[in-house]
């Protein structure tokens, strides 16, 4: 007997649907409206478009979202759905980019493996208090 909680195919597909949608909000709140690179007059080197808050806010929401939905007995949809979103929303606004140097597929592939271990990591450490708290 395992001590996670049955899961019914509907009730996954309305967590995942959740967490695509929550992934894509966020996305879309940090750093989807900001697309303005700015170049330094001096050196002529252009940094952007997006600032360190923007990342680290971004991150820190996915974070919090992939635990929640990990605690409550779904890691492995958490870090799909997550990862999955997060590069497809990344490769397209990349993609697209006018200014783009092209890379994107590259920059594309380091955000899915990036995500999908971070999110691994932090739905192993979800699931694992999940599970810790069902059994006391």
């Amino acid at each position: 007997m395992t001590d996670v909680p049955q899961q019914s195919g509907r009730s996954v597909l309305l967590w995942g649907v959740a967490l695509a949608g929550a992934t894509a909000l966020a996305y879309w709140a940090f750093l989807g409206w900001d697309q303005h690179k700015e170049t330094d007059p001096v050196t002529g080197s252009q940094t952007g478009p997006y600032q360190a808050w923007q990342v680290v806010g971004l991150g820190l929401v996915l974070a919090l979202l992939v635990f929640e939905t990990a605690r409550r007995g779904r890691p492995w949809l958490a870090s799909l759905v997550v990862t999955v979103v997060l590069t497809v929303f990344f490769a397209v606004d990349a993609a697209t980019d006018a200014d783009g140097d092209g890379l994107w597929p590259v920059g594309a592939a380091l955000v899915a493996v990036g995500s999908l271990f971070g999110t691994g990591l932090v739905a192993g450490i979800g699931a694992y208090l999940g599970r810790r708290h069902r059994t006391r």
